[in-house]
């Protein structure tokens, strides 16, 4: 029997494991030594999973088009509305010209363009002329110097210079003279989808309608002022906009009012915008902080070698000064060149760099460090004009046109604000001709914090010292959810806090929280991809060499690595034996045995494969750098020896190993550099390049281990318990900034173990999870992440090395005492460490003395350190998808768990964020014919690689074209129905090429189908067809039927049907027999939306899960097992949910503890 327990843990350290769409949650009473509680909470990813597109894309492109043809409609009027206005035509000829049945279709107005350079045309040949241009009028950016420092790039302006060079060549006046007489346009005049050849400038359409315009001022145009033909052209008179539906007129894209609006406030300052990137003030506190940051060690000397000797060299406030003056001379500075400015001797060389090291540049001294780039295109601009270069040679007038050229994206706004500055015509054109590249964004600081903060910078002073510095609390600014600009991981954030804030509300204010995140949160859509596919990849691989290990030489390997192990295996004649045991270490091992090409590194023996496989003890995983001195527990630092070179080994890396005997080193040396030699990655295959480096990278980091020849632990407690990525150190900012925690005198509340410290111990454990099976391995996570403290890391290690440990606590002080070290080396307020190496040194004791304890203990001496004894097996119970009564049965025998406590846990219900937003795609974009077919049947055009015998006899030809009917079923039958090999070669009807003219036809390329569609509504006064988009809701109703049965009806509420003043919808699909639209009769009784938790009853089976969809054509609901890793396979189903007994939804709490059962 479930009953309730009123206790509460008065100490609980909360763990979070948190995801791109998945937080776990873990609360571990830190009193009683259990898992009080612990969960799941699922939400989308708020993009398109397809492509990683934002979900408004579609929505923001589809808008884009209605405005662009809005435009072009207005365009084609208001020239139209010209014609009749001048008295040139009237409104019926008008309309008679451009209809698409008058006889002036018939005509070639591209032969008509290069006509009316020279002749005169008729008043209705002008129009179909203008009409054209008017229609397709060529590329024009809003920013000239885009136009032409673009063209280079992309598809369209490569092609803008192509044609430009290729009128020039034939020597065509124009654009219309080119594609009505040269062949090169002869198969087609315009572009096609993903061909963008035919694609001309906007300059070279407006030169040819000048032309003709000129022309036909002697004809038809002989009565028409000046300055309507000018508005008709241009829409501009003196400067000002006087038609917006002008010919060639063009909105800029982006307006500075739009900018403006979009530009964020400063971190620091109360009501002051934001400076642009490229403003003065703002390059140079960039340049000086990474400067500021930038550090030298000694050639041949180690990062943590550098460290430890103290042989770092920084800039100081003199060298930064020297660097910036540099920089204000040159576009880019190099390391190189940062580092000769700076004065610093050849024998340093940069600690990190940023970028790719090139060929024959160990140290990446040639990589490009920084610079002021805006300010040195404008000095590059005015190089020749010197005196007004001294004008403005200054931080205010540079921050003006830094912002002019960051706001105004049309060179007219450009000349228009560069008038207040004192500057001659051609030093205004110069700057508008800078290339926009380095003048697109904003910083996160004003220009008055700017000129706050930057002087403590360019002392030397790292950017939260200088913030202080400066009066602003850095700490208290550092974590706005307006920084992050990711919309993946600002969710992932705000889910976060609705969890933390839950808990709280029931369990009160945390004492500890843990957070873990995971690699790919903070990536972007490409990035994520690339990590699931890696991961993808070698979990593939490891079911494969388990496959090899199980079935020998009869394995069928599915993955490249599997494929190539097993080739390598057959080459050596490896026996393998079928059903040899097989274990996870094997993998390793296996993986490490075809990486070092079957050679133990250490003794450059080989390694026998069926022996490693049949005795464990043979050969063991070795770490490079010992675990318990390194805390790496990656393929990186691991090889593959003989056994009893690894316990020669001991807690050492292989030079301290090896020793003085130079010649066992050189030959180890020589082993190395064989095997993890670099490979080609300048090959004409990119797939093998990519391949090339990625294994270098690794190679890289490998080699860098086995060849280590100094190396001491440097604070590694510290490291272990500090991811330093960037999102992590956001998370734990934001935590700190707005969650109250319990009182207490420990002051480092929000802890981050880093992700190799958390694999290391979550494999220790026994904690392996599986990510197909459910989603319950996240709590599995969280609880993992809760019980990571100091303590736990540091008896980890000392389990690791405690063999060759010699350690006794001589003169040891009590447990306490040690306790009140540690907090003395913690900031009272903060809870940040003030005295690193105390504060390492304290954990390490109070770590100590409590794990001698436990080794003295005969119950525990032989046992990993964990948190309690039975904390594994309790993870393992607390996540089983199970039901309470299994759950609370498998519960028995725990530690600490009294009787109440066991019967008042739970199952974990799995909570899912329902999405109830009525905004979405409101109908289908492939517009359809009115007309019906048999009731539900309209036409689909289906291009003719996809069609087969079916759709040619269910399509329009039957009717409309019998000869072509006839051609495609005959080319069908002839090709086994495959119309890939049906209609390689083009078809043409009635089998003509070429029209009356002599001019080439198109091939049929579509044809007309009939086919059901869903359904969806009329549109344009009833003269087309849209499939419904997006359905937000379901509406369920209930009625009784003459028995007096309830039954239930559904109505599905699309985007298009949801709004102000919109009726409510009523129509029900399927329809039922006898009505089909719901009424007074009915009764509603609530919407569903997607991950609304329904559960339907059906005599006495229950059907029940989060809602997912409904098909309208059958009427079946589908729904997803709480607990289900995705919306596909096994744990999804579709039911029929109108016969039902009752249909219940719930609202499923943050935390999923509202769910009735529980």
């Amino acid at each position: 029997m479930t009953q309730k327990s009123s206790y509460l843990p008065k100490k609980y350290s909360l763990g979070l494991d948190i995801g791109t769409s998945s937080i776990g949650w873990a609360v571990l009473d830190l009193d009683k030594k259990r898992i009080h509680d612990l969960g799941v909470r699922i939400f989308e990813r708020p993009e398109d999973p397809q492509n990683g597109d934002s979900l408004a894309k579609p929505r923001r492109d589809a808008r884009s088009a209605r405005r662009r043809l809005k435009r072009r409609r207005q365009r084609l009027n208001h020239l139209k509305q010209f014609f009749i206005d001048q008295n040139i035509l009237t409104k019926d000829r008008v309309e008679g010209v451009l209809d698409y049945k008058s006889d002036f279709n018939k005509l070639d107005v591209y032969d008509l363009r290069a006509k009316a350079l020279t002749e005169e045309l008729s008043p209705e040949e002008l129009l179909k002329v203008l009409y054209q241009i008017a229609k397709r009028r060529g590329f024009k950016s809003n920013r000239k110097v885009v136009e032409e420092s673009d063209k280079e790039g992309g598809r369209v302006t490569s092609a803008l210079k192509t044609n430009e060079k290729f009128l020039a060549d034939n020597n065509y006046t124009t654009v219309g003279e080119a594609l009505s007489r040269d062949e090169k346009f002869a198969p087609h005049k315009r572009n096609k989808r993903d061909d963008y050849t035919n694609s001309f400038a906007r300059d070279d359409f407006l030169c040819e309608l000048e032309a003709i315009i000129k022309t036909q001022r002697n004809y038809a145009l002989k009565n028409v002022p000046e300055p309507a033909i000018n508005e008709l052209i241009y829409g501009i008179d003196d400067g000002q906009v006087t038609n917006f539906s002008a010919i060639m007129y063009q909105r800029p894209f982006m307006t500075k009012e739009l900018i403006e609006k979009m530009v964020g406030n400063c971190t620091f300052e109360d009501g002051e915008k934001r400076a642009p990137k490229a403003s003065y003030s703002f390059e140079v506190f960039r340049l000086a902080s990474d400067l500021s940051h930038l550090v030298f060690i000694p050639r041949d000397a180690s990062k943590r070698q550098a460290k430890r000797e103290n042989l770092e060299v920084g800039l100081s406030p003199e060298q930064i000064k020297q660097v910036i003056e540099l920089a204000k001379s040159q576009k880019s500075l190099t390391y190189k060149k940062v580092r000769s400015t700076a004065g610093i001797s050849e024998d340093y060389v940069p600690k990190d760099v940023r970028g790719k090291k090139k060929d024959g540049d160990e140290f990446g001294e040639e990589n490009a460090f920084g610079g002021l780039k805006a300010y040195n295109d404008i000095r590059s601009a005015l190089k020749d004009l010197p005196e007004d270069w001294a004008k403005i040679d200054n931080e205010s007038a540079i921050n003006q046109i830094a912002y002019i050229l960051t706001t105004q994206k049309a060179d007219e706004g450009i000349r228009a604000e560069l008038d207040t500055l004192p500057l001659s015509d051609k030093a205004k054109e110069a700057i508008v001709k800078i290339k926009p590249t380095n003048f697109k964004a904003f910083g996160h600081l004003s220009i008055k914090a700017l000129q706050k903060i930057t002087p403590h910078v360019l002392k030397g002073m790292t950017y939260d010292k200088a913030c202080e510095a400066a009066g602003y609390d850095f700490k208290k600014q550092s974590a706005s959810l307006e920084q992050i600009t990711n919309p993946v991981v600002k969710r992932a954030i705000t889910q976060t806090l609705k969890v933390v804030r839950a808990i709280e509300r029931k369990y009160g204010k945390p004492y500890f929280i843990k957070v873990e995140t995971a690699r790919d949160l903070a990536k972007n859509f490409k990035d994520r991809n690339a990590i699931k596919k890696e991961n993808d990849e070698n979990q593939g691989y490891n079911e494969d060499i388990k496959s090899i290990i199980t079935d020998g030489y009869e394995a069928s390997p599915k993955t490249k690595g599997g494929k190539q192990l097993l080739s390598h295996l057959k080459e050596l004649n490896v026996p393998l034996n079928k059903n040899a045991d097989f274990n996870g270490q094997q993998i390793v091992k296996i993986k490490l045995y075809r990486e070092q090409n079957g050679v133990c590194l250490y003794s450059g023996k080989s390694i026998d494969f069926e022996t490693m496989l049949r005795d464990d003890n043979a050969y063991q995983v070795d770490h490079i750098v010992p675990f318990s001195r390194s805390n790496n527990d990656g393929m990186t630092n691991k090889v593959l020896v003989l056994t009893e070179e690894n316990q020669k080994k001991g807690n050492q890396t292989p030079f301290e190993y090896f020793g003085t005997d130079e010649k066992r080193w050189k030959d180890f040396a020589a082993r190395v550099e064989s095997i993890y030699k670099t490979r080609d990655v300048k090959t004409s295959d990119k797939a093998t390049n990519a391949i090339n480096y990625k294994y270098n990278g690794y190679a890289m980091k490998k080699k860098q281990n086995l060849l280590l020849q100094d190396y001491k632990n440097d604070s590694w407690n510290v490291r272990a318990l500090n991811d330093t990525r960037y999102i992590t150190r956001f998370i734990q900012n934001y935590l700190r900034q707005n969650v109250d925690f319990a009182e207490g005198e420990e002051k480092q509340r929000v802890i981050a173990p880093n992700g190799t410290t958390t694999a290391y111990l979550r494999k220790r454990w026994g904690l392996a999870k599986d990510r197909a099976e459910d989603v319950l391995h996240h709590a599995k996570d969280a609880a993992v992440v809760a019980a990571i403290d100091p303590k736990i890391v540091y008896q980890a290690n000392l389990f690791s090395k405690e063999q060759e440990m010699k350690l006794y606590l001589n003169n040891a002080k009590t447990i306490d005492e040690k306790r009140q070290i540690l907090l003395r080396s913690t900031d009272e307020n903060t809870g940040d460490i003030t005295n690193e190496t105390t504060f390492t040194q304290a954990q390490k004791d109070l770590a100590q003395a409590e794990y001698f304890k436990l080794r003295s203990d005969e119950k525990t001496k032989n046992r990993f350190p964990t948190p309690w004894p039975d904390f594994s097996k309790e993870v393992m119970k607390r996540t089983l998808n199970t039901d309470i009564t299994t759950l609370q049965n498998e519960l028995r025998g725990i530690d600490n768990y009294d009787e109440d406590f066991r019967l008042s846990v739970k199952p974990i219900f799995v909570s899912r964020m329902p999405r109830r937003k009525a905004t979405a795609k409101a109908h289908k974009e492939t517009i359809r014919s009115p007309k019906v077919k048999d009731g539900d049947q309209r036409t689909v055009r289906m291009p003719l690689n996809k069609i087969k015998r079916k759709d040619v006899e269910n399509s329009v030809l039957k009717e409309s074209d019998k000869w072509l009917y006839k051609k495609l079923l005959e080319r069908l039958d002839a090709h086994d129905n495959n119309p890939e090999k049906a209609f390689a070669e083009p078809i043409y009807k009635n089998d003509k090429r070429f029209d009356k003219n002599s001019k080439k036809l198109s091939p049929v390329s579509t044809i007309k189908v009939y086919s059901t569609q869903p359904s969806g509504f009329y549109i344009n006064d009833s003269k087309a067809f849209v499939n419904n988009g997006s359905m937000v809701r379901l509406d369920v109703y209930q009625k009784p039927n003459k028995k007096g049965k309830i039954e239930h009806f559904f109505v599905p509420v699309y985007a298009h049907q949801v709004g102000k003043n919109k009726p409510t919808p009523t129509k029900i699909l399927p329809a039922p027999k006898g009505f089909t639209d719901v009424d007074e009769t009915f009764t509603k009784v609530y919407s569903l939306y997607p991950n609304d938790y329904v559960r339907c009853y059906f005599g006495n089976t229950i059907e029940e899960g989060y809602y997912i969809a409904y098909d309208s054509g059958s009427g079946r609901i589908t729904i997803i097992d709480a607990a289900s890793p995705n919306k596909e396979g096994i744990n999804r189903h579709r039911i029929s949910p109108r016969s039902a007994n009752l249909i219940e939804r719930y609202d499923i709490s943050v935390l999923g503890d509202n769910y009735r059962w529980l």
